[in-house]
């Protein structure tokens, strides 16, 4: 009589194969961290030092003519909706994430806030065009965190029976 292993039997290698690919291969990458408001509000910091008139026209388009500002609030939009994918695969706990897309969006009520203050240093926050960028990092942090938080209960819900 042979005795099998559990550990070296096939199908713990088999289950062991499936729960990874369930659970998807995570990095070790620490950039995977950054939310991408982030490098939205790097831009803007850019731009904002870079172009002295933030709606004058950048990029000239047969009969449309866009500025540096209006090219930025379609690409947060953009990012505002890649966010919001990185956090709803189902049975990833993306906590993390959520939170982090949350403290940059807490950063940008406080910037706006101190340049809406007075504080010198911090003048380039106080403008309609940070102003827009918050609203939308706002909105998509708590999507992101709801989000998240559906996909997590929808997926410890499907292994209950009781």
């Amino acid at each position: 009589m042979t005795r099998t292993d559990d550990r070296n039997s096939d199908g713990a290698r088999a289950g062991s194969a499936t729960a990874a690919h369930l659970r998807g291969t995570r990095r070790a990458n620490p950039l995977k961290y950054i939310p991408g408001f982030f490098y939205v509000l790097v831009f803007f910091i850019v731009g904002k030092l870079a172009f002295a008139d933030p709606r004058a026209a950048l990029v000239h388009w047969g009969e449309y003519h866009l500025s540096w500002v209006e090219v930025l609030l379609v690409a947060a939009a953009m990012m505002a909706m890649a966010e919001q994918l990185r956090v709803s695969h189902p049975g990833i706990d993306n906590t993390i994430e959520a939170i982090l897309m949350g403290a940059i969006a807490g950063i940008q009520v406080l910037l706006f806030a101190l340049g809406a203050a007075g504080v010198r240093p911090l003048a380039i926050f106080n403008n309609t065009e940070f102003l827009m960028l918050t609203v939308i990092s706002m909105t998509q942090a708590v999507v992101a965190i709801l989000i998240n938080a559906r996909t997590l209960r929808r997926t410890i819900g499907v292994g209950d029976n009781g």
